[in-house]
């Protein structure tokens, strides 16, 4: 009972994860399915009456320890804003596909992955007893690498908070140690039962709290922001006023922002920032009826600069947040004060 409710309580958020919108990123959507369809397989496996329906639900169960793992590693690169290049995710990925299609050659003439595997029911269940091959080894070789990957890039980014949450990265810390963790208990009590699909139900829910997060507020959300992305600045904060992100164009505006932590309050003093649109800011969510204001111009040295101050809705329109775009309009009035002469 316990794999069909992991199953259905996954596939109830692939289902959210696809009616969300394009905010989301490939790898939640890919990580979601993986654990969907894997917690399936244990469901089958729990039900299956014979040997041959217990090695098919097997395959389709290995779907979580095999693209699981690589899968929230590339989460964690996209969390701490490192970008993989597409022949590195590729060779990665294509391993993966590798491991896996060894898998499916359990209960065949080739012992590349199982040796041997005898079907046993009790009354606590269905189980294998499993003979296992070399590209076992080389699946939790994989499985130990990208769980020790994961966890060597979130300590790195630990304290490094104007690049990434430590909420989050905290997060993820907690996901990769349960999951293997998990997944050892079981190898050393050698217990008849299968942990993974809770563990992994558990560690999907805790990480689409960040992930959607950082879909949310993302300056590359194509849903808010398909406009002239990289010649205007773009601040983003939550409904609370804590700073979610900005885009480098905002960063070269204002300098500071380099230096704040995100998901945390707006720092108090100093700054070109709180000097221009901290006080517009604050009136805008204060008076809390408008859709979007178009600022004063203002000007810094020679630079002359308009704002626009809106509500970031998630796709369901709701409010989770504030933006404020800012755009050099300079040249624009400089022309227009020509052409008046």
């Amino acid at each position: 009972m316990i794999y069909l409710i992991c199953f259905l309580v996954v596939l109830a958020m692939l289902l959210y994860l696809i009616g969300y919108g394009r905010s989301i990123g490939i790898w939640t959507v890919v990580l979601t399915s993986s654990i969907a369809i894997g917690n399936g397989g244990y469901y089958a496996l729990a039900t299956s009456s014979n040997l041959q329906e217990a090695l098919l639900a097997n395959k389709i169960a290995y779907v979580i320890g095999v693209f699981a793992p690589i899968t929230i590693f590339f989460s964690i690169c996209n969390l701490c804003r490192i970008t993989l290049s597409k022949r590195v995710s590729t060779i990665l990925f294509s391993i993966q596909i590798l491991i896996y299609l060894s898998v499916c050659t359990m209960g065949t003439k080739y012992t590349f992955f199982y040796k041997d595997a005898i079907f046993h029911e009790e009354s606590t269940g269905v189980y294998l007893e499993k003979t296992y091959g070399p590209m076992h080894t080389v699946y939790l070789l994989a499985l130990l690498g990208y769980t020790a990957a994961g966890l060597f890039v979130s300590l790195y980014f630990i304290n490094k908070r104007t690049i990434v949450s430590r909420i989050n990265i905290d997060m993820f810390i907690f996901v990769d140690i349960l999951s293997v963790g998990v997944y050892l208990i079981e190898r050393l009590l050698h217990l008849n039962i299968e942990l993974m699909p809770v563990s992994f139900t558990l560690s999907i829910g805790l990480m689409l709290i960040p992930l959607t997060k950082l879909s949310i507020y993302s300056v590359n959300n194509i849903n808010i922001f398909a406009d002239e992305l990289q010649k205007t600045a773009y601040i983003l904060f939550s409904k609370k006023l804590k700073y979610m992100g900005s885009n480098e164009k905002a960063e070269e505006y204002f300098p500071e922002l380099k230096n704040w932590e995100l998901e945390e309050k707006i720092p108090g003093s100093g700054g070109r920032f709180n000097t221009f649109l901290r006080q517009p800011l604050n009136e805008f969510v204060k008076e809390g009826n408008q859709e979007k204001i178009n600022g004063k111009p203002y000007r810094y040295k020679d630079q002359i600069c308009t704002y626009e101050i809106g509500i970031l809705r998630k796709a369901s329109k709701k409010n989770c947040g504030y933006y404020i775009k800012i755009s050099d309009v300079t040249d624009v009035i400089n022309e227009n004060a020509i052409a008046e002469q």
